[in-house]
């Protein structure tokens, strides 16, 4: 068996655990690439995958027109896979998302495929990471307990496999602080490097892996004082250790720090892209173009955006908003492990406590006090997998007796509920909330619709013989694609026959069609009177509204 101590030092043999891991990473993949296939493109993947490929020849990193307000990273990583394709007559121009899906070759499902596929393998690296860190610490048992959260978590399930930043920043955000670990046990030159390009791949990927900087600097500063422990890289005794060991750190986090600015330098080309600003503050200075990219993202978040919460609508988020996601989008199995690492540690507890703790809390504190713009538990996705390695080291060694029951029972109660929800991922609900069929009445935006679903419709129609319906549908691919026979809804008219609505806009969070704009209020509160015949990936409702003379006149002026 093997096994590496705290200090990463010792090692026995045996491949039974590197066995169950491989079978576990491998029943993610699958579960993974079967989601990629059946589920529709969310709202904004097409737009990395068209980006990126323009990103690759034109050098254009405007942070605002070319960028939206995003690091560079996940644009990338979308888009590699396009480069096989021939698409030599395709204009590279910003505008090269919609020309792109206006062709019939590759076709969307093509494209949505190949787009997913290297965030795919990401997401497997992060699984990849979790045990290997699990283990190092606590054991083969950790290392497995920590892949097996990871890998049935129906949360990473639902953003793993899609082509966005989110599960980008997640796995190098999780990497960082695994390279940081790995420097901490034994501090050579090399590990410092690959923590600063983590570091760098992080913040990168997402305005959000920023955190990173207070909780490393946190993090540096319990080493120093001797608050927490790590191995001694300086000697235990002597004049003047305080500062040595803060000059020390000093060195270490400034050399990270430019290594990540030099990873940093190289997403945007080679170059930091500067510009200056109009107006403000900041006028007529030049500004790289991350910076740039941080101000006015930060302009945005104080600006505000309608999000739902509870049955309600606001411009701006409740501090409360990701505790109640929390709530009711993690599993109940999750939370209790969680409950019970807490509570009831294993023989050597808070094994890494600290240095999972610190970003933790700063993250999510962050998440809740500072952000006002909040589409869904995905912002606070980096969390989750150092939640996984923290219960898996905390609980081993299980010992004997009601806690390894608990354990067990536990596992088998998240695996059956991660295998009963596939491929409905994004829409999960825990049995807290009453199930995914009734998330809406707690969240929306990502955390329910996403626009995932359209396939999933057209699947649900062919059973039924492929009648008319009429569509309002949250997300940007053509119902024909999947052979609808789809008039749009439009306006707030009552119609009859079938109808087909996504959540988002049957609860008037956004208009159908892929458009961001508010409908009127009550738009579609004639359709609650009835009862729908069909939840279709618990993301849109499909009603048969029966004909009367009324709603027959409303229904033939949409038709026209």
């Amino acid at each position: 068996m093997i096994r590496y101590s705290a200090r990463g030092m010792s090692r026995s043999t045996g491949w039974l655990p590197v066995a169950g891991f491989c079978l576990l990473l491998a029943l993610f993949a699958v579960r993974l690439g079967d989601t990629a296939v059946r589920n529709s493109f969310t709202l904004d993947e097409p737009n990395y995958i068209g980006i990126g490929l323009y990103l690759w020849e034109s050098g254009d990193y405007d942070y605002a027109a070319t960028l939206s307000l995003h690091p560079p990273l996940a644009y990338h990583i979308a888009s590699l896979p396009l480069l096989a394709f021939d698409l030599d007559d395709l204009p590279r121009e910003r505008g090269i998302v919609r020309r792109l899906f206006e062709r019939a070759e590759p076709g969307w499902q093509a494209l949505r495929i190949a787009g997913r596929i290297p965030f795919i393998l990401l997401t497997c690296w992060g699984a990849a990471i979790c045990f290997l860190w699990a283990r190092a610490v606590a054991g083969n048992a950790a290392g497995l307990l920590a892949t097996f959260l990871y890998t049935f978590s129906p949360t990473m399930l639902a953003n793993g496999g899609l082509a966005h930043s989110d599960i980008t920043v997640t796995v190098f955000f999780l990497q960082t602080l695994y390279a940081l670990w790995l420097w901490l046990m034994k501090p050579t030159p090399l590990r410092l490097l690959f923590c600063g390009v983590s570091l760098g791949l992080a913040v990168i990927s997402k305005l959000n892996a920023l955190v990173l900087l207070p909780s490393l600097a946190l993090i540096f500063l319990l080493i120093a004082f001797r608050l927490r422990p790590a191995r001694p890289m300086l000697p235990a005794t002597g004049p003047d250790l305080l500062g040595r060991r803060l000059l020390f750190l000093l060195g270490a986090g400034l050399g990270m720090l430019g290594a990540a600015i030099f990873v940093v330098w190289l997403g945007y080309g080679g170059s930091f892209r500067s510009a200056a600003l109009e107006e403000g503050p900041w006028a007529g200075i030049q500004i790289p173009a991350y910076l740039l990219t941080l101000i006015f993202d930060e302009t945005l978040n104080v600006s505000g955006r309608r999000v739902y919460l509870l049955g309600e609508f606001a411009n701006e988020a409740w501090w409360y908003y990701f505790p109640v996601a929390f709530a009711v989008k993690v599993p109940v199995a999750i939370s209790a492990l969680l409950g019970l690492a807490i509570v009831a540690p294993g023989q050597r507890p808070w094994r890494l406590g600290w240095l999972l703790g610190i970003p933790l809390a700063v993250y999510f504190v962050i998440a809740c006090i500072w952000l006002e713009i909040v589409l869904g538990i995905r912002y606070v996705l980096p969390i989750f997998p150092l939640l996984f390695v923290f219960i898996a080291t905390q609980l081993v060694p299980l010992g004997a007796g009601w806690r390894r029951n608990c354990v067990g029972a536990l596992c088998a109660w998240l695996a059956i509920a991660s295998l009963w929800i596939h491929p409905h991922y994004l829409a999960y609900f825990n049995e807290v909330a009453g199930g995914p069929s009734r998330g809406h009445r707690y969240l929306l935006d990502s955390n329910v619709d996403w626009g995932q679903d359209l396939r999933t419709l057209g699947e649900y129609l062919a059973k039924r013989g492929n009648p008319p319906v009429w569509l309002a549908y949250f997300g940007i691919e053509k119902p024909e694609e999947y052979g609808l026979r789809s008039r749009r809804l439009k306006g707030c008219r009552p119609v009859s026959g079938l109808v087909a609505i996504s959540t988002n806009v049957r609860e008037g969070l956004y208009q159908p069609h892929g458009h961001m704009g508010i409908p009127k209020p009550g738009c579609y509160d004639w359709l609650k009177s009835h009862e729908p015949v069909a939840h279709v990936g618990y993301s849109i409702f499909v009603y048969e509204i029966p004909k009367n003379p009324f709603v027959q006149i409303d229904s033939e002026k949409q038709e026209r």
